[in-house]
């Protein structure tokens, strides 16, 4: 009894310190005046440029997104700026002198912190059952009195309820997609088939040495990319491709998260993924997302996707024009108060 009592009074003790409402959990936020500007549209609409030139302007700003090949990428567009900057992720951090800008990946926020403009990028990413609570974290505690959200359309009601809840002020802007995506009509032929410009697809870092080996047997020079590289070869890796000194590149789904690389066609070589759970096909946010990367304004002005065999081309036919089902459910974390 004595025991089952003790949990029963820790139990409620942990309760009374949860907020029954996730905005109460930063009562500073509460305070602060801050306005929202949120940056809507698809893949390759230009939403996280115009979200970035804002911030290149910051004393004391931050861009917090899902991987740590954007944070880098972001870090390599300030230098490109002239604008001192950190990169900020679990595995490194880079620092500018005088550094005006950190770009982390979400997860690194101090939320304990103040800065003048804030960019989150990928916000649909909030309904993510692992790291979902980060991005709901962010808009609810982040302390900056200028915060830019780029998402895609699918997350615009759950986003704007989140505001709604802390009482701030918001604007949209809309975007629509800079170059025309076309799906082809002839299943891809492996390796008979890759083209300069090519992004192949597939969803483990094994998979990935195994097709890029077998380019290599067929002299052709490919780029890899997965989540587990370490980041000086990441990099390496990216400036191979779009200094075209390699003609291809093999990826995971991580090219997906708003990598700019100049690539022509998306090619899905597979059209199922094992998610944690067991392998299921693809779903319409993920192949939009996925695909939405074919296509680089400037460079061309037609983006292409395919998928390797006739069933796989069929159903990424099928489900490519369909619309994303809007976002319904936010994640939440661990109170902060417990931490």
């Amino acid at each position: 009894v004595h025991r089952s009592y003790k949990e029963y009074v820790i139990k409620n003790k942990i309760l009374e310190l949860v907020p029954s409402r996730p905005e109460l959990e930063f009562p500073e936020v509460l305070e602060m005046e801050r306005h929202f500007i949120l940056h809507i549209g698809p893949t390759n609409s230009g939403k996280t440029f115009h979200a970035l030139e804002q911030l290149r302007m910051a004393q004391n700003g931050i861009y917090l997104g899902p991987l740590r090949l954007l944070a880098l990428e972001v870090y390599e567009k300030m230098q490109d700026y002239g604008t001192p900057c950190t990169m900020l992720t679990g595995q490194e951090c880079i620092q500018d002198q005088g550094s005006r800008v950190i770009a982390a990946t979400v997860e690194m926020l101090d939320i304990q912190e103040e800065f003048d403009i804030a960019v989150i990028d990928e916000a649909q990413m909030v309904q993510d059952d692992l790291r979902g609570h980060s991005w709901t974290r962010a808009i609810l505690g982040i302390r900056a009195k200028e915060i830019h959200i780029c998402m895609s359309p699918a997350a615009e009601s759950v986003i704007t309820h989140l505001i709604g809840l802390t009482g701030d002020r918001y604007e949209v802007c809309r975007y629509e997609r800079k170059t025309e995506l076309c799906c082809e009509n002839e299943p891809f032929l492996f390796p008979e088939d890759v083209q300069e410009g090519d992004a192949l697809i597939v969803f483990s870092k094994r998979s990935v040495l195994d097709i890029a080996g077998r380019l290599e047997k067929e002299g052709i020079a490919a780029s890899v990319i997965y989540g587990s590289l370490p980041p000086e070869i990441r990099r390496r890796q990216m400036h191979l491709f779009t200094g075209g000194k390699t003609k291809v590149v093999v990826s995971t789904d991580a090219i997906g998260m708003g990598l700019n690389l100049p690539v022509r066609r998306i090619v899905f070589i597979q059209m199922d993924k094992y998610d944690g759970n067991g392998r299921r096909p693809l779903q319409v946010p993920e192949i939009k997302q996925i695909a939405g990367r074919a296509g680089r304004y400037g460079i061309y002005d037609i983006g292409y996707v395919t998928a390797m065999g006739q069933p796989g081309l069929e159903y990424l036919s099928e489900q490519l024009p369909k619309n994303e089902e809007p976002v319904k459910t936010v994640s939440l974390g661990f109170p902060q108060v417990l931490l």
